[in-house]
């Protein structure tokens, strides 16, 4: 992210590379000095670069790596991983400790697939929250409509009386319906998509995406669902005769 690696062959005065993230937290640029507790030496090491480290992909790496020659005579343990067939993670280990018994064999596949089908279930549980809230959405949005049934009623007998067809009122209608709900769609997209990206940004601290198709699907669905509901009541109130509200009015 900033600065550059040390060469191969180099060996002047301790360098560190150091996680980009943790560095803007620490208020730490490259130049900076960082000071280390090393058993139990207080070490100065020159920021060199900055790294942009992803955790994600559950690879081995640190957050602070020094240049050569500082540690190597200090004690220390050496870690590698190894990515294999699962049928065979029992024999490669034993192979291992057989060879070098100092050596200790780790299987980190049973807590991968632990942390994975929680991860799972936790995409179920907010997959589950979400249908409950568009639910609840629908729900409201229908009730708001059922309120406006019987305005729909009167306005069409006033139509239908003055001259309209029943054609021309249901074009009208799905019209006013049609961009109630494009808007509904628009203003959910917009929101959503600010949540999103703070949430990301902000809470989870990763990269966010922008998917335009699931923007465009939301602004359909709230367009298709509000002409479907609309229709509904507009077929409705299309029956309603128009004397019995007539003389009542």
């Amino acid at each position: 992210m900033a600065g550059r690696w040390w060469a191969a062959d180099y060996s002047g005065p301790p360098l560190l590379s150091l996680d980009a993230r943790l560095a803007e937290g620490w208020g730490v640029t490259v130049g900076d000095t960082v000071t280390l507790d090393i058993l139990g030496r207080d070490i100065a090491l020159k920021v060199a670069s900055l790294r942009q480290i992803e955790w994600q992909g559950l690879g081995l790496n640190f957050v602070l790596i020094a240049s050569p020659g500082l540690l190597e005579a200090a004690p220390h343990t050496h870690i590698a991983t190894l990515r294999g067939d699962p049928a065979r993670d029992a024999a490669v280990l034993r192979a291992i400790t057989d060879a070098f018994p100092n050596v200790s064999g780790i299987r980190v596949r049973d807590a991968l697939e632990a942390v994975s089908g929680l991860l799972e279930r936790l995409g179920t549980a907010v997959s589950a929250v979400a249908g409950v809230t568009l639910l609840a959405g629908g729900l409201v949005l229908a009730g708001a409509m059922a309120a406006g049934q019987r305005r729909r009623v009167r306005d069409a007998v006033v139509l239908k009386v003055v001259g309209a067809t029943r054609a021309q009122v249901r074009r009208a209608w799905m019209v006013e319906f049609g961009l109630l709900g494009a808007t509904a769609g628009v203003i959910a997209a917009l929101c959503g998509t600010a949540a999103s990206w703070a949430v990301a940004r902000y809470v989870m601290r990763t990269d966010w995406a922008f998917l335009p198709g699931t923007l465009a699907a939301t602004i359909l669905g709230c367009t298709l669902l509000t002409l479907l509901l609309g229709y509904a009541g507009t077929a409705l109130a299309l029956r309603a005769r128009a004397a019995p509200l007539l003389r009542n009015e």
